[in-house]
């Protein structure tokens, strides 16, 4: 157990220099302070001053020997001392209350109260131990210690709770886990004045009672007067830090409340010597093209890996059985055995011999087995390399890209419109007068159907040159055979009337015909083994080159729309519904891919 110190001895000590005049963010030469049992320290200044700084390190957010670089380096703040008192273990010092509602979405209020409680160091080192009464107890002791009801309100969702009831709940969680001391960081920010007195009474009462510290930021000095217990009548003396170069000590003449106010510097503009070296902010992004930018990069760059490792395993993969399956067939004592039974009764009528001579038997066996020996590896060569062009080209390659990309792209941008719909980002972009779909959607998508046919363009090359290097390891073919014949597997002439006629007359004004014939006969689209347009429309989309990219591009625009669909669903999405969102739109997502390539497959039967 642990021993709580007394009222008038020190829990922290805390002390930080300006290092660096031109980087720090205050213009206090020193700011320090003591914390005590029941006291509230008031942390004062302009936003941008450096208060939530200090005590994002003071709450451990920041780690204590990075974070202290970090600061000196980034910012020129020096931490010179930041000392606890050692009889406090170091889980239970300090707390943090921050301005957003900081509570488990899937948790009921009561649940994110229990959660705290079974983790406190307590008990975690079993000097505590609870069992299911006592611990329901302590939470409804708990919830009404900051003003909530434990049937009524310990039931709630976070989503169901008001500001400042999210705030009184937060607060509980910080008392479970029995913190000395508790930053709270604009806890009033967002709350009506009542609501927000109600909660500053509530800080008040835990310092007075439980004899917890306060670390308070806040712009609303009246509320601020609430919690340092000015109606009580607990004496104050406020200390500012001298013009920039002050120390920014506090003093109190009860140790109970104080304020520390830090100075901001002011604009690099207002500086001569810095004015030449400004870095302005980046506008990127604000332009639609630079948001198509950023998302091809996004989604071409980032997936590139995913992609090419996943064909390389499949490439290794297909490549290998079908060598494997295609090495192990032989035909040779098939066709022997046939030749004997069929060529023997032949032999026999020409020979006019009862039996027949085992020199011809063996004279026919020799040359059908070399003619074999010509015919079969080549053929087989042909079957494998013709397998793995029309596999990846037009069924595998499309299809394996468009599962992976579901979940990097789809999942991806589902996530990021959902977390829009959830902060109500997209509702400041109605008020902004712009359309949320044209901000997110419209560079996604058009970015999406650029990165997709490359991408799965890039994984089909890389397994079929996989399998142009793993095929002559099995004594299937050899690489420029293998080559050429994916060559023609994929490159298939067109089969349309005007292309025919260009390809054998060679030109424009072949085959006597005048420059307007010539024209007339190479603009006819119709196919060279039927007068339907439809036909035509099959000829050409299920050619292995268009239909590999029609295939990527109809493919990634169903994931998309999915994943645009799922997002937008619900207007009053909240975080916890984010992680459904994502689920929701790649399992969708993938599963109307699948039923499209079977789709595609029926269109590629239609080919005659």
């Amino acid at each position: 157990m642990s021993s709580s110190p007394g009222s008038g001895e020190a829990i922290l000590e805390f002390k930080a220099r300006n290092v660096d005049p031109q980087k720090c963010p205050f213009l206090n030469s020193t700011v320090a302070f003591t914390l005590r049992r029941s006291s509230c320290l008031h942390l004062a200044g302009p936003s941008g001053a450096g208060k939530t700084t200090l005590s994002n390190y003071i709450a451990g957010i920041l780690p204590p020997n990075k974070g202290k670089v970090m600061l000196r380096n980034t910012l020129g703040i020096e931490i010179t001392d930041c000392k606890w008192n050692e009889s406090i273990p170091q889980g239970e010092r300090v707390g943090m209350l921050f301005q957003q509602t900081t509570l488990l979405d899937s948790l009921t209020v009561a649940g994110n109260v229990c959660v705290a409680l079974e983790h406190c160091p307590a008990a975690k080192d079993g000097t505590e131990t609870l069992d299911e009464g006592q611990k329901r107890a302590t939470i409804k002791r708990l919830l009404e210690t900051v003003g909530l009801d434990y049937l009524r309100d310990g039931t709630k969702r976070p989503s169901e709770l008001s500001g400042g009831m999210a705030r009184r709940a937060s607060l509980a969680l910080q008392l479970a886990q029995k913190k000395k001391v508790i930053v709270l960081d604009e806890p009033f920010a967002g709350l009506d004045y009542v609501t927000a007195v109600g909660v500053a009474r509530e800080l008040e009462r835990l310092r007075r009672e439980k004899g917890t510290a306060l670390l308070l930021i806040s712009h609303e000095p009246e509320i601020v007067d609430v919690v340092m217990g000015r109606a009580a009548g607990v004496s104050e003396s406020k200390t500012n830090g001298s013009s920039g170069h002050g120390s920014g000590h506090g003093t109190d003449d009860d140790k109970t409340s104080s304020i520390v106010t830090l100075e901001r510097r002011g604009s690099d503009f207002d500086m001569p010597k810095l004015s030449s070296k400004i870095q302005h902010p980046s506008l990127f992004g604000k332009d639609p093209h630079q948001r198509f930018v950023s998302k091809v990069l996004d989604y071409f760059l980032w997936s590139l890996p995913l992609i090419l490792l996943t064909f390389l395993a499949a490439g290794l993969a297909i490549s290998m059985l079908s060598s494997d399956i295609l090495r192990r067939v032989d035909v040779t004592d098939t066709v022997l055995s046939v030749v004997q039974k069929e060529v023997k009764p032949i032999l026999a009528i020409f020979t006019g011999e009862e039996e027949v001579n085992p020199m011809y038997t063996m004279m026919i066996n020799m040359k059908v087995r070399q003619m074999l020996d010509r015919t079969i590896p080549p053929a087989k060569a042909t079957l494998y390399a013709m397998g793995m062009a029309k596999l990846f080209v037009l069924e595998i390659g499309p299809l394996i890209t468009s599962l992976l990309l579901s979940g990097r792209i789809g999942g991806s941008y589902s996530g990021e419109v959902a977390t829009m719909q959830a902060t109500a980002q997209n509702k400041l972009l109605l008020t902004l007068g712009i359309s949320p779909v044209l901000w997110t959607f419209a560079p996604s998508l058009l970015a999406s159907l650029m990165a997709s046919p490359l991408l799965t363009l890039a994984g089909t090359l890389l397994a079929l040159e996989i399998g142009a290097h793993v095929g002559p390891m099995y004594g299937i073919g050899d690489l420029e055979g293998y080559r050429r014949e994916v060559w023609d597997a994929v490159f298939v002439p067109l089969r349309l009337r005007g292309v025919v006629s260009y390809t054998e007359n060679e030109g424009w004004e072949r085959g006597g015909r005048t420059l307007m014939e010539s024209v007339y006969s190479y603009l006819d689209l119709r196919c060279t083994h039927s007068e339907s347009i439809a036909d035509a429309l099959v000829e050409v989309s299920t050619h292995p080159v268009c239909f590999h990219f029609i295939k990527s591009l109809v493919f990634m625009a169903i994931i998309m729309g999915v994943a645009e669909f799922s997002a937008r669903r619900k207007a009053d999405l909240t975080p916890r519904g984010v992680p459904k969102v994502i689920t929701t739109s790649v399992v969708g997502g993938s599963l109307l891919v699948i039923f499209a390539d079977w789709g595609f497959s029926q269109l590629l039967l239609k080919r005659h």
